[in-house]
């Protein structure tokens, strides 16, 4: 095809496969559709070094159906002599690597470069090969001993704490940046990777790429287009990542479907809808694997759409039961909204939830009530806004809820994390949830009934006094919002989604938190379902912004241990507790942090210039411990010296 051959080879080569000059074209083809191949190549990416091609429609269509036809195999090309080693990522073609200690290891070739190769063998399994500089032979990087990052929190119990401690507090100044992986076309970067097998799962929207998770390199790629008109945080860019149970890794696209994809291939499996855009529905959080079903939530808390969870089975995607955050008129919750607002009230349920495999029961915050900030037509608690519930996993019903904050005007959802830990609480073992809500309280409940153990602030509270015997808040006055506008305290909200950790050698729970206070101010409008409504808005008080902090809490006064300031940067990195004696976080300057769990002492940074909407994580893959954070550019991966290390088998 002229155009091909006189525009694209000089850089792709006449495969398509890629040169020293340019990658391969031939993924990115496979991950996009027609018309956003033209617009691309229509605009180029100068600063790529890619030059604006203006085909007319029918070159275009021309162009695009000989590459979609090289991407087939339909046509075949004579790649250059020397192949494409140094060029980077491949198509996935069979082939066979000779080790350097004799073995051989036959599969399809993911991806190969001069230094590691990744091999998908016939029993799916991913091998990890990376080249011996001694002897000039790639040799298989073991996978044992591993231990997994399997979920968004890395356990479904939502606590962030890994008992790893290769890296402790004596020897992780020595840790330094071991690979980075670019995604620089994300809108943003909420994602916690996924590490199973010594294989990373990330995610932005719309998009999953599955990497060697001790070289960051791409093993394959999934991605479908993003949903158009979508007002959302998901219209933004906002993903969070994946859950993963077998062969499957699952997502929530934007537009609020379910998809299941084939771990080993990338390929979709099943593809199940949870809510339709033009109701007000999105879908923005990790997935939940709870047994044999994945539990997922729903964006849309600004948009009018009535909150729900859904759950399915991981192997086929049949619905197996959904819970309804706000009650249908008529049902004695709706009692607890007076008012037009009933069919809309919002209680999103778009961050991931915690699972208690003893208890069989699903932990999930629920966020606001819509209008935010206006509670006219919605009197009443607004059950179960600005709650937790607990639902049996097997069926969804409830078995007991606890709103934190009974009708919320000042947007203080409850959609933070839900930590599950069992320790001994005023002399007796107990199964205890922690949680740190947006409303500026601490709280410990029992999980098994809900019963409220304490509720303590951990920033400046202005609304409340405190928590009453009957477990409701005891209010002060004048804090409503008002259309003159009304001070109160915390302002955007003591904490919000970030992640949060438990350590049980310190009982130390560690959040971000928010001395801010704001000018809540009410509004009067009408709004048409699908559109975003507040009711009012949230204005910065005069003066300097108090800025935001990591605190240690002890759970078992809600005191404040020590606290490390992170700056007035706007930041959303939430924290990672190790068995090393660690906390890591990022800081408002661009940093990730590792502290002494116990003293907040600083022991290590690396400067990457980041601002952070994500939190870090921690992984080992054939005995390496490794602690990894996406931040805009990508993800970014730290660990320590081989010589620190257990090395890998020779």
């Amino acid at each position: 095809m002229r155009n091909f051959e006189n525009r694209c080879t000089i850089c792709h080569g006449g495969d398509g496969a890629g040169t020293d000059r340019a990658p391969s074209i031939l993924s990115f083809f496979v991950s996009h559709i027609d018309s956003e191949i033209a617009d691309f190549v229509r605009k180029g990416r100068i600063e790529k070094g890619m030059p604006a091609f203006p085909f007319t429609d029918n070159e275009m269509k021309s162009l695009i159906a000989y590459v979609r036809g090289l991407v087939a195999g339909e046509i075949k090309v004579e790649a250059e002599q020397g192949g494409s080693r140094g060029r980077g990522l491949l198509e996935p073609k069979p082939g066979s690597f000779q080790l350097g200690d004799g073995g051989t290891v036959q599969g399809t070739i993911m991806n190969e470069g001069d230094f590691s190769a990744e091999v998908r063998t016939a029993d799916g399994r991913f091998h990890l090969l990376h080249r011996d500089r001694r002897e000039d032979s790639f040799r298989e990087r073991p996978i044992e001993p591993k231990q997994d990052w399997a979920s968004y929190d890395g356990s479904v119990s939502g606590n962030r704490y890994s008992n790893l401690e290769q890296v402790n507090a004596q020897n992780v100044a020595r840790m330094s940046l071991s690979w980075f992986f670019p995604i620089p076309e994300a809108p943003r970067l909420e994602v916690t990777p996924v590490v199973v097998d010594g294989v990373m799962y990330i995610t932005t929207v719309n998009e999953v790429w599955a990497l060697n998770a001790t070289a960051g390199r791409q093993i394959w790629h999934w991605r479908q287009p993003r949903t158009q008109g979508l007002l959302s945080e998901a219209g933004a860019g906002a993903n969070r990542g994946v859950a993963v149970k077998g062969d499957r890794v699952f997502m929530e696209t934007d537009h609020a479907h379910l998809i299941a994809l084939d771990r080993r291939t990338g390929e979709k499996l099943w593809d199940s809808k949870m809510g339709d855009p033009k109701d007000g529905y999105s879908a923005t959080s990790a997935p939940l694997v709870v047994g044999d079903l994945v539990v997922a939530g729903l964006a849309g808390g600004e948009e009018g759409a009535r909150g729900f969870l859904d759950a399915f089975k991981a192997d086929t995607g049949e619905h197996a039961w959904r819970f309804y955050t706000i009650p249908a008129r008529g049902e004695k919750e709706a009692e607890t909204w007076q008012g037009k607002w009933l069919e809309r009230g919002c209680g999103a349920t778009w961050l991931t939830g915690s699972y208690d495999p003893n208890l069989d029961l699903v932990y999930w915050s629920v966020g606001n009530p819509c209008p935010d900030y206006n509670g006219d037509e919605r009197k009443g608690d607004n059950l179960y806004t600005s709650s937790v519930v607990a639902l049996e996993a097997k069926t969804g019903k409830l078995k007991w809820y606890k709103q934190f904050t009974p009708h919320d005007l000042h947007d203080w959802d409850s959609a933070q994390p839900m930590v599950l830990v069992d320790q001994n609480w005023e002399g007796r073992p107990r199964k205890l949830l922690l949680h740190a809500d947006r409303n500026g309280f601490f709280f410990v409940l029992d999980r098994t009934n809900g019963e409220l153990l304490r509720a303590t602030p951990f920033v400046r509270v202005t609304w409340a006094t405190g928590y009453g015997k009957d477990g409701r808040p005891i209010l002060t006055s004048d804090n409503e919002p008002t259309v003159q506008g009304t001070f109160a305290c915390p302002g955007y909200g003591g904490t919000t989604w970030m992640s949060a950790a438990f350590n049980p050698v310190y009982n130390l729970f560690y959040v971000r938190a928010s001395g801010n206070c704001g000018i809540f101010k009410k509004s009067e409008e009408e709004i048409d379902v699908g559109e975003r409504t507040y009711g009012g808005n949230t204005d910065r008080p005069p003066g300097p912004p108090k800025g935001s902090s990591i605190k240690a809490l002890d759970i078992a006064t809600g005191k404040t241990v020590w606290e490390y300031p992170v700056g007035n940067a706007f930041d959303r990195s939430g924290t990672l507790a190790t068995a090393g004696g660690l906390v890591f976080f990022g800081q408002g300057g661009g940093s990730l942090v590792a502290v002494h769990a116990a003293t907040g002492k600083t022991l290590w940074h690396a400067d990457v210039g980041q601002n952070w909407w994500a939190s870090p994580m921690t992984y080992m893959v054939g005995g390496k411990q490794y602690v990894a954070i996406a931040g805009p550019a990508g993800i970014f991966c730290f660990s320590l010296p081989d010589s620190l290390s257990a090395p890998a088998a020779p």
